[in-house]
């Protein structure tokens, strides 16, 4: 079967004419190679996937025509935040990358005591969010996760809503802590540095109500153990979804 590409169009799609220009039209025409006639899938974020058809390629634009809806789903019942300390720049772009595929709704980069604060510049985050958006692409997903400016520990708690979660080395083990987890609502995952969070943040997280849990019986790197809290917790969601009613941690 041929593959067919997926691409993230920016504000509002519908049915008709659409024109993509840029970066999207060289990547259609150039790197993918597409003409006349040839199809790819599209997609605004909105939970929404249509057809589209190529009709005109041109020297820095693509004309195309949206033909019709093929997918379309409501928002997660359970909205996925990841706060993750940020590491160096290449683990940090593998983090948002690999968030993004198990199911992140919101990742927040976060400053630590042990963090790499030198990493958090204002000129990762246009890279970032284009992370975001490949990565949606890749994984079919039809919304494209927030990737956050770097902040504190500090104020992150300050924002807290739903259920909070730590990992933790030695902690509440996973298959416990699964069963505490609402299947909708809000829940945030906070994942430390190397070296770990010191004991004042660790402190810090419980007096705002986070649960410990642990990820498992090794040690894992920051974006290892991050992709993974994600992808556990989205599982656990759909498990107590389809079997029984939780309550919240």
């Amino acid at each position: 079967m041929k593959h067919v590409p997926r691409l993230y169009v920016f504000g509002h799609l519908a049915a008709g004419g659409l024109v993509l220009d840029g970066d999207q039209a060289k990547r259609l025409s150039a790197v993918m190679r597409l003409g006349p006639g040839d199809e790819f899938l599209a997609f605004a974020g909105d939970g929404r996937e249509w057809r589209a058809r190529v009709t005109g390629v041109h020297k820095a634009s693509l004309d195309a025509e949206v033909t019709e809806l093929v997918r379309q789903e409501p928002a997660p019942a359970l909205a996925v935040e990841v706060w993750v300390a940020l590491v160096r720049a290449n683990r940090f772009d593998w983090a948002i990358e690999k968030c993004v595929e198990a199911g992140a709704d919101v990742i927040r980069p976060m400053l630590t005591e042990r963090c790499q604060r030198g990493e958090g510049s204002s000129g990762k985050a246009g890279r970032w969010t284009r992370l975001a958006i490949e990565a949606a692409e890749q994984s079919g997903r039809l919304r494209v996760p927030v990737v956050e400016p770097p902040v504190a520990l500090e104020r992150l708690l300050g924002g807290v809503r739903g259920a909070l979660l730590v990992a933790e080395r030695g902690a509440l083990p996973w298959t416990e802590a699964a069963r505490l987890l609402a299947p909708a609502g809000h829940v945030a995952v906070a994942i430390g540095p190397e070296g770990g969070l010191s004991e004042s943040e660790l402190g810090q997280l419980k007096a705002k109500g986070a649960i410990a849990v642990s990820l498992g019986p090794y040690i894992l790197r920051t974006e290892t153990a991050a992709a993974v809290a994600v992808a556990l917790v989205r599982a656990a969601a759909l498990v107590t979804r389809s079997e029984r009613p939780c309550t919240t941690v």
